[in-house]
């Protein structure tokens, strides 16, 4: 690296260039080792000549730790204590087996005691990024480089490799580069000099058990492990994947299906148990399934976030035909309560016909939550909506889906969230739609669980963090309710007269569903904070207990989507750059 390959020393003269660099060490340092902590004494600056290296730090308010930055080379950090000496304001760690040159607060201050000109131009240089600092930086996941390897037996790692970087080349900008095999000749500047020559670059190992399985594994930004389905785990892989930093480093599970498979088939249960950030489904020959896979990788993939509504909730069912007939492909999926069940069905990868044939079918006038009991626990026993979720997805898991997803329900033992990513998928959106009073909660290890509404209606905060592309979230239930006086027939007006009640006050059923899925304020915000686009239908005249109400609700869904096509309010959902790092483009509605 030639001194002007440091951006930091580019403004000083020459003689202040050479003798920094005469004082700065060379350093190595392996995969996850720590460079220094937040809070210990500082004394030195850092330059990357390789590798990458993690900034993170502890939010003193939450306690929690906040990635701020991930850097590559030739960028330096470190640079305040070379100007005074104090606690680390955040922790560094190498994110790759790293080379990196350090310069000392001592040997610094000699070289100012020689050249003072040295010291104002780094407390001026200090200043501006100290400024733009406080104008708010945060981390956006974005990989460049990729490492293949078969986590079982049977896929080709090389094979899969060359597949990758077609798909990649067809979403997005730039050519991919692929190596599969290594000249003699290839060390960390190799390397270098081949990512800079390419918009993204995966490494292909198709061995365990020897030591280059190691060096690609811990050069790369994301990890994907190849599985056969029922496949044990290769010799030597656990101990391959150790020390990868995590957050840092995602690894996801590609598990590759037969091409005539109806839902994917599951893997052994070593492979289950390795930790990973995401299991997506490949099948043989299935283009649209090698696209998914290259958007979900490169951030550049289209989430949908579905809410809760009651009935409002079949509006989904119009929204996913608009998308559908627009040729807009969703890469993953996510939701509450009505929401959820949607979305689950639209993940099993059956086809929006099948979605739309059991929504007319089995809701249209066909109240599934009526079988009432002694209110004990609830005002019905639950078992119509337990056995219709076994009829329609039985003993499917989560993870075994075609499309990434999850389901929000809220933890009344924990007073949380509980998202749902893994596990019995009826069991989720059991908990997801057990709207409080109505339906009997759901009693697990880790508490009990009630509709997800109550927390988190509309959970694009969820799907945000995800970091996967954009979001488009579909509000359901923040319009009107209970607006204007509904009909009754002679028994509920003789009813409502003996017992006093007005004609305009709602039922006790159509009530707790209304307080278990509300959307408030607060959340609709949430919800423009982390979504990219939200759509919300005009939904104020469907009653929320109205299962007849499906063809119209579904109709509204529709129109409302196709006109945000028309007037291009999805633009920035479609986005396919990759590059989602800036603020996003949300918009909304309301």
């Amino acid at each position: 690296m030639s001194p002007l390959d440091i951006p930091l020393l580019r403004g000083l003269d020459a003689n202040a260039v050479t003798a920094i660099r005469q004082r700065m060490v060379s350093l190595t340092v392996r995969s996850g080792q720590r460079l220094f902590d937040q809070g210990e004494e500082g004394d030195a600056l850092y330059t990357i000549v390789t590798g990458s290296v993690g900034i993170s730090a502890v939010d003193p308010r939450t306690g929690l730790v906040r990635r701020i930055a991930r850097l590559r080379p030739p960028e330096t950090f470190g640079e305040m204590s070379l100007l005074a000496p104090g606690p680390r304001s955040a922790t560094a760690d190498a994110l790759r087996d790293t080379h990196l040159l350090r310069l000392s607060r001592h040997d610094f201050l000699d070289i100012v005691e020689r050249l003072p000109q040295t010291l104002r131009y780094f407390t001026q240089l200090l200043s501006e990024r100290l400024r733009t600092a406080d104008e708010g930086r945060f981390f956006s996941y974005a990989p460049r480089t990729f490492a293949v390897l078969a986590a079982t037996r049977g896929p080709s790692a090389t094979e899969f490799g060359h597949g990758l970087a077609r798909a990649f080349d067809e979403i997005l900008p730039g050519a991919t580069g692929c190596v599969t095999e290594w000249p003699d000749e290839a060390d960390p500047n190799w390397l270098r000099r081949f990512e800079e020559a390419h918009a993204r670059t995966i490494l292909v190992e198709t061995a365990t058990d020897r030591p280059r399985s190691r060096l690609v594994l811990h050069q790369a930004d994301h990890v994907l492990l190849l599985a056969e389905p029922g496949e044990p785990l290769l010799p030597g892989l656990e101990d391959a994947l150790a020390n990868i930093p995590s957050p840092w480093i995602r690894r996801d599970l590609i598990v590759l299906q037969g091409g005539g498979s109806a839902l994917p088939r599951s893997v052994h249960p070593e492979v289950d148990g390795l930790p990973m950030s995401m299991r997506l489904h490949v099948r043989s020959g299935n283009a649209d399934d090698r696209r998914r896979l290259a958007r979900l990788t490169t951030r550049s993939a289209r989430g949908l976030v579905l809410g809760g509504g009651g009935v409002r909730g079949l509006a989904h069912v119009g929204v996913l035909q608009a998308l559908d007939e627009a040729g807009y492909k969703v890469d993953f999926v996510g939701g509450t309560s009505m929401g959820a069940v949607v979305a689950a069905g639209f993940a099993t990868g059956f086809g929006l016909e099948r979605v739309r044939d059991w929504a007319s079918r089995d809701f249209i006038g066909r109240n599934p939550m009526n079988d009432y009991t002694l209110p004990y626990v609830a005002l019905t026993r639950g078992s119509k909506v337990d056995t219709w979720l076994e009829d329609h997805f039985g003993d499917t898991q989560i993870e075994d889906l075609w499309l990434p997803y999850f389901c929000v329900s809220s933890n009344l033992t924990s007073g949380e969230i509980m998202v749902h990513r893994s596990g019995v998928l009826t069991e989720a959106l059991r908990a997801s739609v057990a709207i409080p009073g109505l339906l009997p909660p759901v009693c697990t290890e880790d508490g009990v669980l009630v509709d997800g509404g109550m927390m988190n209606n509309l959970p694009a905060d969820v799907m945000a963090d995800m970091e996967r592309g954009t979001v488009l979230a579909v509000d359901v239930g923040s319009d009107l309710a209970f607006h204007g006086v509904p009909k009754y027939g002679w028994r509920g007006r003789l009813m409502r007269r003996w017992l006093q009640i007005p004609d305009a006050m709602p039922t006790l059923t159509p009530l707790l569903l209304r307080a278990a899925t509300v959307s408030g304020h607060a959340q609709t915000t949430m919800a423009l904070n982390h979504a990219t686009v939200v759509l919300k239908p005009p939904l104020a005249g469907i009653d929320l207990w109205d299962w007849s109400s499906y063809e119209a609700a579904a109709e509204l869904g529709y129109r409302h989507t196709r006109e945000a096509i028309a007037d291009g309010r999805l633009h920035a959902w479609l986005n396919q750059s990759g590059d989602t790092s800036g603020v996003q483009a949300t918009t909304s509605d309301s």
